[in-house]
């Protein structure tokens, strides 16, 4: 009797897990963002047969201005070194999104971590304007 209990148990779990399946999404381009400590992370997403197509992301600094070459220039050159380090990785994050598929294949680049969790939450953001 327990055996029985238990397979039908599992059978249960098993169905309930099909059926929650991933989101389906409506094809059309989403604007989605993310702020943080007067930073902000913006991004805009085409979605086409449930899939992203496109991905631009805008990494902007305290003073709305798009970090760049010049972000952290005027905190010194050990912080200005590190700043640079994430710019050079963030700028990757678009494109990573698109050979992955999926941010569950997103991975973080080194020395852009933070920007990493904040383009991941602006992506989600306009994801779920999309469902």
């Amino acid at each position: 009797m327990r055996k029985l209990i238990s397979m039908a148990l599992a059978f249960t779990f098993i169905l309930s897990l099909t059926a929650c399946g991933a989101p389906s999404y409506k094809d059309g381009t989403y604007q989605g963002q993310y702020e943080s400590n007067n930073k902000t992370t913006k991004v805009e997403i085409t979605l086409k047969e449930g899939a992203i197509t496109a991905c631009q992301a805008e990494f902007l600094d305290e003073e709305g201005n798009q970090k760049d070459e010049n972000y952290g220039k005027d905190s010194g050159e050990a912080n200005y070194e590190k700043a640079q380090i994430a710019v050079k990785g963030m700028v990757q994050y678009p494109e990573k999104l698109l050979e992955a598929g999926s941010l569950e294949g997103l991975e973080a680049v080194s020395g852009a971590t933070v920007s990493y969790k904040e383009f991941k939450l602006a992506v989600e953001d306009a994801l779920s304007k999309a469902e």
